[in-house]
């Protein structure tokens, strides 16, 4: 079990998100849902993801690289990436 912490800032407040790993630096492609959380009246959020992070990132085989991405919504109802990780 691993823990991934984020910080975020610049959302709306009050909204539900994700944070997720995509297969495209766009943050399109194929998602790995981590955390949905909630922003503060900020808009910010401290979000935890408690798992098998490692496994998820690291697979057999060649594996393409990932990135961190934030989408408004929910892992099972969300839009496209507002967020990405900059390189």
């Amino acid at each position: 079990m691993q823990v991934l912490e984020a910080a975020v800032t610049g959302l709306d407040p009050g909204k539900p998100y994700l944070l997720a790993l995509a297969s495209e630096p766009s943050g399109a492609g194929t998602l790995e849902p981590l955390q949905g959380f909630m922003t503060n009246p900020a808009g910010a959020a401290i979000v935890n993801a408690i798992g098998p992070i490692r496994q998820v990132v690291r697979s057999e085989g060649k594996t393409s690289r990932r990135y961190l991405v934030i989408l408004p919504g929910t892992p099972d109802n969300h839009g496209a990436a507002v967020q990405v990780q900059r390189e």
